[in-house]
């Protein structure tokens, strides 16, 4: 199992903290995932009009950014544990 923690914006759109998945090879194929059990509300908070991952959106995989990794072509394997957050900002 892979499991998914959603903090911020991601709880409302859900309805869920946390969601367990299985045999997703990667995060673009768990986003794909997500965006089709969520529908349009998780899809437009998740990308911008160009189709990239908005800048103020953290997925992290056992506590790594996966842009520090490989991005949406990240691997996933059995037991990773997976945050989704908005960052918050402010002056």
């Amino acid at each position: 199992m892979i499991s998914i923690k959603f903090l911020t914006r991601f709880i409302d759109i859900t309805g869920e903290k946390n969601l367990q998945v299985d045999n997703i090879a990667n995060i673009n194929v768990l986003l794909d995932y997500l965006c089709q059990k969520y529908d349009k509300p998780f899809k437009d908070v998740l990308y911008d009009d160009k189709g990239n991952i908005r800048d103020y959106l953290k997925i992290m995989i056992n506590g790594k950014d996966i842009r520090d990794i490989d991005g949406i072509d990240t691997h996933l394997k059995e037991g990773d544990q997976i945050v989704m957050f908005q960052t918050i900002a402010g002056g």
